[in-house]
């Protein structure tokens, strides 16, 4: 009982942990529950992602607004910078934010300061992160007062942030202060920002978005932009978590009520055995009932003991606790949001507690009151033989039992659903080869590369030296690959001879990317049309494209896309005319926030030579995975030019796995508990059914004497016990047809009232139930007649 208890509470204090980190315990920040985050939503898609406000928006609300204490501007949409003077050049994330940044958090700096009015007149000045200070600098104290280099722009370090501080998103190195001068401050209008905010106490975010919504109409009355967008404001602790994987918050819900459906049933079968054994204690306690122990004090004692053996099993829960929480950080199955960790604190501990309570009152009041109920006369003349559970004592029990198979069925069906998804998700063809890629990010430093034919000459240089190193079989650079968020909807597509699409109405639904020619055959991308691109397509010839199959099928369905004009954006565009030459297979990419889907971008493809940008990938089909390619593959570029950041080598299969992630911890932990509750289902029932047989001796003695077979007698303990499993599984079938249609967002190419994971888990608990009623069965069926009916 104590092991059955530990696993349950062990379990459901570990999910508890997650819980409060991700939905309960309030952020790191003086002020936590008034925090906010105001983002823009399109007002003809609501179902749409937020979006980033404008830095004029920003102004006009800080400016109008009387809702907030503070407000200030933070953004990761700009924040890629090429830091130098600390060390070999690196790609830093230095975000821009606000002057009241750091106050409106209500931190405090370890070093140095934080922003004042009289660093908005100074060209750059950055706070780096605690983590960044100690590994980038090596945490020296003399660092404040430093000069280092962002993208070529001259920086002083006035602070760092102390050790507990933390944003969204972690990979932040630094933050750099917005100044009349930066680029975002020059062009407000065309700047993305997230507005943060400190709400006035006693202001409420209903009040506070109406006041900047009227505030935003009226900015906007005159242009497009006040009729297609309007803000929203979110508590700052849930956007966290929408930004850390927008399904987490259902994630962390559903496994945190898979492992009560788990917890309930242990202790619904710690109540059964405890009933069990309260009928063996019967004489004893119409022996303190006949010497004064009234029934209320026979209640508390058996309660007592009841609440001795949870609190024992929530000792046991709480190692498990530890152990499982530990063993979650150290492997980090998943990103979680900034600022409350995942650990065994005071309030998990307290809930621990609280649910040794809970639990003993749950398995013990039912035994314990059916125990207080003694007939001394009865009992005391039973001349020693075990007492018999009665009609409703068995019955009791026996509902116990089809609610362990409810519950089980409904789990069982949930983890079916969510394994399989995962499984469909996972085995979709992507269009592009994951085995053997590698990839490696570059930048090229603006400063350095100004004009196109340096970024060209530098990407043949590197492709020429890294595909003649050992092991690598081809190489290409792409300016976005699938999988890594860099292939934006950005732009809309003009085709010539047809009408210019307008701006205004029509959504951008076109992505670009610039490669090298062997970029396809690397990638494994097959050719349906036309001709891909080749090393005879320079900055001097014909602008070409290749586009993919989705774009054509769009744009192009009843004719053949080959020859035919396009151009990326408006006609009137400085971009060039393109002329299609072929078109390739389409590449399956992800979108971040519908964790379980693929999609299919319309893709534009371009030359290098024609179109070569500052940032690249370089991609590498190697013959065998080896770390040490990797370490050669980056040598090999910081010798061509040390100035240029140079990434980790990552494997596209792992990239894969990554975007995995969420989906496989989310079913495996929910696989994990419905194995667990269909063990404890299958162990109540057995036991159940063996002491209900063990009670029939008796019966089955004088059955046989009269003439029944072993065969009558082993198919009426199995029909009993299959007749409790078909109860439950009924109204299993039930509850998980109510609450799978709650898995519908977390499901891919399944419905949740799939009929054969339905039937399938019915029949799994029908196997495992005739498994459980099989042993008690058998002893039935053995029993001998003369010692049945001299049974005690």
């Amino acid at each position: 009982m104590i092991v059955t208890l530990a696993l349950g509470i062990g379990a459901t204090s570990a999910i508890f942990s997650i819980v409060n980190a991700v939905l309960l315990h309030p952020l790191p920040y003086p002020n936590a529950d008034r925090l906010v985050v105001i983002w823009e939503k399109l007002t003809r898609n609501p179902q749409a992602p937020p979006v980033f406000d404008s830095y004029t928006d920003f102004q006009a609300w800080k400016a109008r607004s009387h809702s907030f204490e503070q407000l200030a501007p933070a953004t990761w949409a700009t924040g890629g910078q090429i830091l130098t003077g600390a060390g070999p050049a690196r790609d830093v994330l230095a975000m821009p934010v606000g002057i009241d940044f750091f106050h409106l958090l209500g931190a405090r700096p370890a070093l140095g300061r934080f922003f004042h009015t009289d660093d908005l007149q100074r060209t750059c000045t950055v706070v780096l992160k605690n983590q960044f200070w100690i590994s980038a600098f090596g945490g020296q104290k003399d660092v404040v007062g430093r000069h280092i280099s962002l993208s070529e722009k001259p920086c002083t370090v006035i602070g760092v942030a102390a050790p507990g501080f933390t944003f969204y998103p972690e990979a932040i190195s630094m933050w750099m202060l917005i100044t009349p001068a930066s680029q975002i401050a020059r062009d407000p209008v065309n700047a993305n920002v997230g507005t943060f905010g400190l709400l006035k106490p006693g202001v409420s975010v209903a009040r506070a978005q109406q006041e900047l919504a009227a505030i935003y109409t009226d900015e906007h009355r005159h242009d497009l932009k006040g009729r297609a967008r309007s803000p929203v404001v979110f508590p700052l602790g849930e956007q966290f978590a929408y930004l850390t994987g927008p399904n987490l918050r259902l994630t962390v819900i559903l496994l945190f009520a898979a492992v009560t459906f788990v917890l309930l049933i242990a202790c619904v079968n710690i109540a059964n055995l405890l009933l069990s054994r309260s009928l063996v204690r019967q004489k004893e306690l119409a022996v303190r009932a006949a010497l004064g122990s009234g029934r209320l004090r026979m209640i508390r004692q058996l309660l007592t003991e009841g609440l001795l053996l949870s609190f024992a099993g929530s000792l046991g829960g709480i190692l498990l606790a530890f152990w499982a929480v530990h063993y979650f950080r150290v492997l980090s199955p998943i990103e979680m949001p900034p600022g409350n960790p995942v650990a065994v604190n005071v309030y998990v501990i307290a809930f621990t507690a609280c649910l040794a309570i809970v639990t003993a009152l749950i398995f013990g009041l039912a035994p314990a009151w059916k125990a207080s109920k003694v007939d001394l006369i009865d009992i005391l003349k039973a001349n020693g033989r075990t007492a018999s559970a009665g009609p409703a004592a068995r019955m009791f029990g026996k509902v116990l039992v089809a609610a362990e198979i409810t519950l089980s069925l409904a789990l069982l069906v949930g983890a079916g659903l969510l394994i399989e998804s995962v499984d469909r998700l996972a085995s979709v063809p992507l269009g592009f080869r994951t085995a053997r890629v590698s990839t490696v990010s570059v930048e090229l430093p603006a400063w350095s590369y100004a004009k196109p034919q340096m970024r060209a000459s530098f990407f043949r240089n590197v492709l020429a030296q890294t595909s003649a190193l050992p092991g690598v079989e081809s190489a290409a650079f792409a300016s976005s690959l699938p999988l890594n968020n860099g292939r934006w909807r950005q732009s809309i597509l003009t085709v010539e001879g047809r009408p210019e699409p307008n701006p205004a109405t029509t959504a951008p639904d076109i992505a670009q990317s610039s490669v090298t020619p062997d970029y396809f055959r690397v990638m494994g991308v097959r050719l349906s049309k036309g001709r891909s691109l080749e090393n005879r397509d320079q900055a001097q010839t014909e602008p070409v494209a290749v586009v993919n199959e989705v774009l054509a099928r769009k744009y192009f369905p009843h004719e053949n896309p080959i020859g035919r004009h396009i151009k990326v954006g408006q006609a009137h565009n400085a971009e060039p005319w393109l002329t299609i030459v072929g078109v390739v297979s389409n590449e399956k990419d992800r979108d971040f926030f519908h964790e379980m889907a693929w999609e299919d971008i319309p893709l534009v493809f371009r030359p290098m030579a024609q179109d070569p940008s500052e940032r690249a990938s370089l991609v590498l089909l190697t013959r065998r995975d080896d770390i040490a390619i990797a370490a050669a593959v980056q040598k090999e570029i910081a010798a061509i030019d040390s100035t240029v950041p140079v990434g980790q080598v990552e494997r596209l299969d792992q990239r894969v796995s990554k975007l995995l992630a969420y989906p496989r911890f989310r079913a495996s932990l929910l696989g994990a508990f419905a194995a667990l509750a269909l063990l404890l289902a299958t162990i109540g029932l057995y036991g159940v059914l063996s002491h209900l047989t063990a009670q029939r001796t008796q019966e089955f003695g004088v059955r046989m004497a009269l003439g029944a077979q072993k065969k009558q007698v082993l198919s009426l303990v199995i029909r009993q016990g299959l007749l409790l499993t078909g109860v439950g599984i009924l109204a299993g079938v039930l509850l998980a047809l109510s609450l799978t249609r709650l898995l519908s967002g977390l499901l891919y190419d399944l419905k949740p009232t799939d009929p054969w994971t339905l039937a399938g888990f019915s029949f799994l608990l029908l196997l495992t139930s005739f498994a459980a009623t099989y042993l008690p069965a058998r002893r039935a069926a053995k029993i001998d007649p003369i010692v049945a009916l001299r049974y005690e």
